[in-house]
């Protein structure tokens, strides 16, 4: 007979939170102008920016509502800047408006570019110090333990209830084992691992791309004070070379300069020498990416270049900002993201959440990209209301213990999240 303790437990591999995608981005609280008006990642973005300046200012972690600028380097690339205004005003963004480059200029004297997009919501934070402080919170409270460095290797539903299992990662034990009424996961690069292990489908597969960082030296951080965009590229994926600048508690106040979005050789490929050969073997059966590929050649082979050529990543930063130069900059950290493409080639353009897996007792987020650390509260009150439907949560009444962080079925039962 398995028992289940009255515990919230988060289960977390890594020896601290945020070790990712969340600690290895850009920063920037997007205000919602790119996402398709009506899809979950719309309404999450906008929604979630407001609450994630709110928790900030709460808690005193650092942000800064620096406003950004979409720029059109051309007048070729002026009539993306309509669709995103036409786009961003349907999501609810409040404030854009398009302005022309002497006025880009008058705000941003090193920015030369034809027009902009002016949004003035967007912000910077740290999502790392963040996710470090909810840790804390839920840390804290009496009915919920966060374990760290527990590495999920197995999952099964035992008369009713799940016995998850793992171990520290690279180790080969102890073993080290949770039971759990009910599971959400949610494990970024690791999220289709970890939602088969929850009884979820083989497919969506992720596949991963590296984002390279330089920053400007510190005499030259000063070179603009807003986040400075180009118009999205082609391909539907995040690619663009843009100026950010950051409030990062570790890493300080820099001025940033990317990233990249080169193709990933293994799930955590934090540079090109990083290779799998279990993920070699997803890309190369993976015929999503390979349609992907074969209609964006130039995107395909140029981002990988760019990777691994200073001055051809540094060519499409003097796009936005001409006077950049290389001695300029040094090199910074790189992330790696998450990305998942459909059987046609194009790039999946929401979230995806699989329900009732593992005999009904498992929710799976599949995928959660950009803008996933500005929306994350949002999405959290999502996944709370998607399994208070599917596990039977709730209904309508407090939580059992006052500060609970999930809801409480009437039987008491608890969940584990995995992440």
């Amino acid at each position: 007979m398995l028992v289940v303790d009255d515990d919230d437990d988060v289960l977390e591999k890594e020896a601290e939170v945020a070790v990712h995608q969340t600690g290895h981005n850009s920063g920037v609280i997007h205000a919602g102008i790119y996402y398709q008006p009506g899809s979950a990642m719309a309404r999450c973005c906008v929604n979630g920016a407001r609450k994630m300046y709110e928790y900030c200012m709460e808690h005193d972690l650092p942000y800064s509502r620096c406003g950004k600028m979409i720029c059109a380097s051309n007048e070729a690339e002026a009539p993306v800047l309509e669709k995103l205004l036409a786009t961003g005003t349907a999501n609810g963004v409040e404030g854009l408006e398009i302005i022309d480059g002497a006025e880009v200029a008058r705000r941003e004297p090193n920015v030369k570019v034809h027009s902009a997009l002016w949004s003035p919501n967007t912000g910077i934070a740290d999502f790392s110090a963040v996710t470090r402080h909810v840790a804390d919170e839920l840390d804290q409270q009496d009915n919920c333990d966060v374990h760290l460095q527990f590495e999920v290797d197995g999952m099964a539903n035992v008369d009713g209830v799940v016995e998850i299992l793992g171990r520290e990662p690279g180790q080969k034990g102890p073993t080290k084992r949770v039971i759990a009424r009910n599971v959400i996961t949610a494990g970024g690069l690791q999220s289709d691992t970890v939602a088969k292990l929850g009884g979820g489908a083989p497919d969506p597969a992720i596949l991963t791309f590296r984002g390279t960082y330089y920053q400007m030296k510190p005499e030259f951080n000063d070179i603009c004070a807003t986040n400075i965009y180009p118009v999205p590229g082609g391909g539907g994926i995040p690619v663009g070379v843009h100026f950010t600048p950051t409030v990062n508690q570790r890493r300080g106040s820099q001025m940033i300069v990317g990233p990249g979005a080169c193709l990933a050789f293994d799930t955590e490929a934090y540079s090109f020498s990083n290779v799998g050969l279990k993920h070699l073997w997803k890309l190369a059966t993976h015929i999503g990416l390979w349609r992907f590929c074969f209609a964006n050649l130039d995107l395909a082979f140029t981002e990988m270049y760019r990777d691994l050529n200073k001055k051809a990543f540094m060519d499409q930063a003097r796009k936005l900002v001409p006077s950049v130069t290389d001695d300029m900059v040094e090199e910074s950290f790189a992330g790696v993201m998450a990305q998942i493409f459909n059987h046609d080639g194009s790039p999946a353009a929401d979230f995806i959440f699989e329900r009732n897996m593992n005999q009904g007792t498992t929710l799976n987020v599949r995928n959660a990209p950009t803008p996933a650390c500005t929306a994350s509260f949002a999405i959290a009150e999502e996944v709370v209301d998607l399994a208070a439907e599917d596990f039977g949560w709730g209904q309508g009444v407090p939580p059992v213990a006052d500060g609970s962080v999930f809801y409480a079925s009437p039987d008491d039962g608890r969940a584990a999240g995995t992440g």
